[in-house]
């Protein structure tokens, strides 16, 4: 078969970390030149089955028509069973990309941390979880790991420097992932629940924060230093900020609440419901670098996060499991992520850089 004629791919190329070919046979995705001898084709498909809304037999078919690639259905799929390291190892380049951007003042480089699930073809429950860390200053992931349900979200999965504040969610308070945080020099921003792990104050008394924060107005921040107790190690210093939200906010979050109880089969709990009447947040940036009120107003960027799970499942349909077969769902998602991460590339460097989107010279360099 001829070789398809030049496009755009080209420019997808150039963006991809310096080493990718070579990495396809180190990674064990490309180990015999059958129906494919070019890993930049062998990729160039696994994407565009990731993003197509056909299956394996669409995939082959549409490859075919368009001179890529000659291959069969049973084919597609081994290559995509034995791709995923390959694909993890893409996506972690590109990522590493991000990470090299300048910190913001004061020396801070925020970041949010969250997961998300996705599901199988008639599937009941969670199968696999993707761990997501979303770089604030830039709105571009620049870290994730893709596990089995089993895989707890704990912040210390995520890579850490110097300046990095870590804002994620109520799920994220354990004194590990604050001392992991600590031992790198970065700095945590936690939602808090009623039931926190435990914590002191100044005088050694046990601090609840929801106790604390029920005097509070609306308007008004409140702020307490705390130690926050950890059993493997010394009490960690941080600070409880909290603030009481306004009536029509708080009624929606009381709401959401009792939802999440009553899909549970539960009854809510009225401290939870108490508690959805307030944001309490804890954090490790010292005051004297983030005074309290820039602290909540930090926070309120964790919601970027959500927005990108939004994109990737509407957008990109990551949600859309095709796969029954393990190790090639594993391969599907992992492709996802690979053109999430193209296209923000794409859209930064565009915006950022170049007005036409791409280098000249790493275009260049690209064989044909």
């Amino acid at each position: 078969m001829k070789p398809a004629p030049r496009d755009e791919w080209r420019v997808i190329q150039s963006m991809l970390p310096t080493g990718w070919r070579e990495a396809a046979r180190e990674q064990g995705a490309f180990r015999r030149a059958r129906y494919i001898d070019d890993p930049g084709v062998l990729l160039r498909v696994l994407l565009f089955h990731a993003v197509n809304d056909g299956g394996l037999r669409e995939t082959v078919a549409q490859a075919r028509a368009s001179e890529i690639a000659t291959l069969s259905q049973v084919a597609l799929l081994k290559r995509l069973r034995t791709s995923a390291k390959w694909l993890a190892w893409i996506g972690a380049g590109l990522c590493r990309e991000f990470r090299e951007d300048p910190k913001l003042p004061h020396g801070l480089h925020p970041r949010a941390v969250d997961s998300t699930t996705v599901q199988g073809p008639a599937s009941t429950g969670t199968e696999w979880r993707v761990h997501y860390a979303f770089d604030l200053a830039t709105l571009t992931c620049d870290w994730y790991e893709l596990t089995d349900a089993h895989g707890g979200e704990r912040l210390e999965r995520t890579p850490m420097a110097r300046g990095d504040v870590l804002l994620a969610d109520r799920n994220y308070l354990r004194p590990a992932a604050v001392r992991a945080a600590a031992k790198a020099h970065a700095y945590v921003l936690l939602r808090l629940r009623w039931s926190h792990s435990a914590m002191t104050d100044v005088k050694g008394r046990r601090f609840h924060a929801l106790s604390r924060a029920r005097h509070i107005r609306i308007g008004h921040v409140g702020e307490w230093p705390v130690h926050l107790l950890d059993p493997n190690g010394d009490p960690i210093e941080g600070r409880v900020i909290a603030t009481k939200l306004p009536a029509p906010l708080a009624a929606k979050a009381e709401r959401r609440a009792v939802k999440a109880s009553t899909k549970k089969h539960e009854r809510a709990d009225p401290r939870s419901l108490e508690a959805a009447h307030f944001v309490m947040v804890f954090t490790t940036v010292p005051a004297a670098i983030l005074p309290a009120a820039d602290v909540l107003e930090l926070y309120r960027f964790r919601w970027q996060i959500e927005l990108a799970f939004k994109r990737l499942k509407q957008l990109l349909k990551l949600s859309r499991l095709p796969h029954k077969d393990p190790r090639a769902a594993q391969g599907w998602i992992l492709a996802k992520l690979v053109v999430a991460l193209i296209l923000e590339t794409l859209y930064r460097t565009a915006v950022a850089i170049s007005p036409w989107g791409y280098h000249f010279q790493r275009l260049a360099s690209v064989a044909p």
